[in-house]
């Protein structure tokens, strides 16, 4: 499995004033640090989450073939908004574009899953025969975020700003905080 974005969030869930706040930071010194640290925060939120925080539209390559059509496709990011395009890779190099009528999406918030109405083709590829393009992420903005991720990436932006050179992690605080959008514990 691998995930492309092909259109990136609008916006970081925080932004670098609110980051700079949180950090006490009055200077500009460091603003470019701080960026990154900002996308590494939201980044690890994702991965801790299994939730893109802000929307974008990504294109997900997933390893399956017929054996395993019947219980679906797991996509890796949710909540998922709408299903752009599913195509279909064959071991022969050609592509096919999968009919909407031919898949459903389950579980659009918790653990989305593509499900095929019939199965896919034996004729997949193994590795990567179906490419799915999906618009995911929980709100178009951070404004309208839940409180509590938004807060838990300034603490990472903190833990990473403090520990630059250090061994550090997520801290507990913010797993505490992402817990309830987590499908499994933190």
């Amino acid at each position: 499995m691998s995930i492309t974005t092909i259109i990136p969030p609008a916006s970081e869930p925080v932004s670098l004033a609110e980051a700079k706040l949180y950090l006490r930071i009055d200077h500009a010194h460091e603003d470019e640090l701080i960026e990154t640290l900002i996308g590494a925060a939201r980044e690890a939120v994702e991965a801790a989450t299994g939730r893109a925080l802000i929307t974008r539209t990504v294109r997900e390559s997933l390893d399956i073939w017929a054996r395993e059509a019947a219980q679906g496709a797991l996509l890796g990011l949710g909540p998922v908004a709408e299903v752009v395009t599913v195509r279909l890779l064959s071991d022969t190099g050609s592509q096919s574009v999968l009919a909407p009528d031919r898949y459903r999406l389950d579980g659009w918030r918790d653990r989305p899953r593509l499900v095929f109405a019939s199965g896919v083709p034996a004729t997949l590829r193994q590795l990567g025969g179906v490419e799915i393009e999906y618009v995911c992420g929980f709100a178009d903005k951070a404004a309208d975020l839940p409180v509590a991720l938004r807060l838990a990436t300034l603490q990472i932006v903190a833990s990473l700003y403090e520990l630059r050179q250090g061994d550090g992690g997520v801290p507990e605080t913010a797993r505490a905080l992402m817990r309830p959008y987590a499908p499994a514990r933190l």
